[in-house]
């Protein structure tokens, strides 16, 4: 796969692999903090995840839009590992616009689908006021894997990094 290959589809299909990621914001205090988090789904070409209103994350995304990105699923061949690592812009959805109300219930109603965890937190409604959504934009990283790390010597039977734009 190249750069020019890669889709947001490839990018939510490796996070859901992954399962877990971590994401790190810029933290209230100005230092980072680092969370696990789940990518949930693809809508409108976007990637979404959510939170709660109530959280320290929202209040960090909502005075600095900025994040990383980090996941990874140890391989039992340690350099056969592959991990995904961004950076992006969190852009919380205005959920009074009329236009975008009815995408962002379509998304929450598809989180609460895909984690048990969420339907549960929320008690299964999308109106939940402090159940909050986002996707990203301006992603920038890359795909790779452990055969690649400095100081290893290079496998030539690992995958090659490859970064991406989208």
């Amino acid at each position: 796969m190249t750069e020019s290959q890669i889709t947001i589809h490839d990018i939510a299909e490796s996070l859901d692999n992954v399962g877990l990621q971590y994401m790190a914001t810029i933290g209230l205090d100005s230092k980072p903090k680092v969370r696990p988090v789940q990518y949930m789904v693809v809508r409108d070409g976007k990637l979404w995840f959510c939170t709660n209103s109530q959280k320290a994350m929202y209040a960090e995304m909502q005075a600095s839009p900025f994040v990383e990105l980090c996941g990874s699923r140890l391989e039992e061949d340690e350099i056969a590992t592959n991990w995904i690592r961004f950076s992006a812009e969190v852009v919380f959805p205005d959920e009074t616009d009329e236009d975008t109300h009815a995408l962002v219930k379509e998304v929450k109603t598809a989180i609460m689908e895909k984690s048990a965890i969420v339907h549960e937190l929320y008690k299964n409604d999308p109106n939940n006021p402090i159940f909050k959504v986002f996707y990203l934009k301006n992603i920038q990283g890359s795909f790779c894997n452990l055969g690649h790390v400095k100081g290893l010597e290079d496998k030539a039977d690992s995958a090659k990094p490859v970064d991406f734009s989208l």
